[in-house]
């Protein structure tokens, strides 16, 4: 059996400790002096209440120190389940990579369509444009028939000459289905035009 002499505070302490041990206990005796020391000189602080006061830092800490192991072997006990979770997440890893691969795939293949689409879809304007030219041109002439058609009536009756066009049984309801043709022609392609 040793003896170690420890200084704590102001006074010095004679310990006894097993043989080998005097560095450790010593090493303890300065960990709890410089807790003391932590206090400060106060003079209203009794040397009793500054040892109760630095044991009680000392079994905070040893109280954390305790909560940090208990901590670290929860997670080496957890490691095993980690293990699996980073095999499961690696296989769901790969199978999104797999599906990936095929979206890519299927993306490129959606890319081809819509550029042939897009490609007829302007094919489609180009035709449109001509049809409503052509449809233009054909309310142009309707307007100019129809204002001849009225000069003819206005000459017809002004002249009193009953033997014009305009006596024609056929000839009013021939543009009256004539104009009526036309308009069809224009809502189709305006209905075609606003699809597109």
């Amino acid at each position: 059996m040793s003896e170690v002499k420890l200084s704590i505070g102001d006074r010095e302490y004679a310990v006894a400790c097993g043989a080998g041990e005097e560095d450790h206990v010593s090493s303890l005796g300065a960990v709890i002096n410089e807790k003391i020391a932590q206090l400060g000189d106060s003079q209203n602080i009794a040397e009793t209440q500054k040892l109760l006061f630095s044991a009680l830092f000392l079994a905070d800490e040893l109280h954390e120190t305790k909560k940090s192991a208990e901590a670290g072997e929860a997670a080496l006990a957890s490691q095993d389940e980690l293990k699996q979770q980073i095999s499961s997440l690696q296989s769901q890893l790969d199978g999104m990579k797999l599906a990936q691969e095929n979206h890519a795939s299927e993306v490129e293949e959606v890319r081809t369509e819509l550029t042939q689409r897009r490609e007829e879809s302007e094919e489609c304007r180009s035709e449109l444009e001509k049809a409503t030219a052509h449809v233009a041109g054909l309310e142009q002439e309707k307007a100019a028939l129809s204002a001849e058609l009225d000069e003819a009536r206005n000459a017809s009756a002004a002249s009193g000459f009953s033997a014009t066009l305009m006596d024609d049984p056929d000839l009013a309801p021939a543009l009256e289905r004539f104009a009526d043709l036309l308009e069809t022609c224009a809502d189709k392609l305006e209905a075609g035009a606003a699809s597109s």
